[in-house]
């Protein structure tokens, strides 16, 4: 503050309290004047305080700007590596629902090869066992044809044989004839049959 106002009241005092008409002015002046520098020293305090207030401010939104920036940084990476671990999963369960269903398909082929497997063997033993039964079938036809022509053949010396007995009963005397009528009637009857 000035010491304007002070020097006049002090010049006051000397002339004995009384202010004079001409000094009325002069002081009015000086108090106006003080008043400007204490207005306008109050301006500074006033500007330097809002200054300081506005560079705190300012401090403050830059050190707010920065943990936000930090927040918002940190719940990025958070999110990243939460896409991480579901990406991960997801492989993880796609990776095993994969590996699970080629162990499924690997038992079901397996179990179609045993299948397919048995079902052969079964054939097979099917197709032998047939194979045995007619060759054994084929083995009794042939001894039956053979024991057949053996009989026929048998049958046939018997015919021989009878056929040249009558011969030689038939060349015999006619005193036998009503033996040979006999004979050849009972042939017929064999024919007959």
């Amino acid at each position: 503050m000035s010491d304007r106002p002070v020097k006049e009241a002090r010049e006051a005092e000397e002339t004995g309290g009384r202010p004079g008409h001409a000094n009325v002015g002069g002081k009015v002046n000086a108090i106006i004047e003080a008043a400007e520098a204490a207005a306008e020293e109050i301006g500074d305090v006033a500007r330097r305080k809002a200054l300081e207030i506005v560079q705190r401010a300012e401090k403050q939104a830059a050190a707010r700007i920065e943990e936000l920036t930090r927040e918002a940084a940190k719940t990025r990476a958070e999110a990243d590596q939460y896409a991480r671990d579901i990406r991960e999963a997801v492989d993880s369960y796609a990776t095993q629902h994969r590996r699970s269903a080629e162990k499924e398909a690997r038992r079901v082929l397996a179990e179609a090869e045993e299948q397919a497997r048995s079902k052969q063997e079964a054939a097979q033993k099917i197709a032998d066992k047939l194979q045995r039964d007619a060759g054994q079938r084929h083995e009794t036809l042939q001894r039956e044809a053979k024991m057949l022509e053996e009989r026929r053949q048998r049958v046939l010396e018997s015919l021989r044989d009878l056929a040249a007995q009558l011969q030689d009963a038939l060349v015999e005397p006619a005193e036998q004839a009503p033996q040979e009528e006999a004979l050849l009637d009972a042939l017929d009857v064999e024919r007959r049959r």
